[in-house]
């Protein structure tokens, strides 16, 4: 893998899922939603460097549509990131 997969696959682990799937329950008809879940799941899974780069570009698309007031605005504050321990 080189470098830029790499830290895609590393930036899309500090997605807080749990976050994520709360608001699908608070918003259950969004796509918008379930395709960032999708995408992280498949981002963490593949190991194709091509898949990765784009899964990481559309998520990162999706990540913008939930936090944007203008947009989804599902988000109130800023999306989760997983505490450190």
């Amino acid at each position: 893998m080189d470098g830029k997969t790499q830290l895609i696959k590393n930036t899309v682990a500090k997605i807080d899922t749990d976050k994520i799937i709360n608001y699908q329950q608070e918003y259950p008809k969004s796509k918008t939603l379930r395709q960032t879940a999708n995408y992280i799941k498949m981002v963490q899974e593949s190991n194709n460097e091509q898949e990765v780069v784009k899964l990481g570009t559309d998520l990162a698309y999706y990540l913008d549509v939930i936090c944007d007031s203008g947009k989804g605005g599902y988000v109130k504050n800023t999306i989760g990131v997983k505490e450190k321990n």
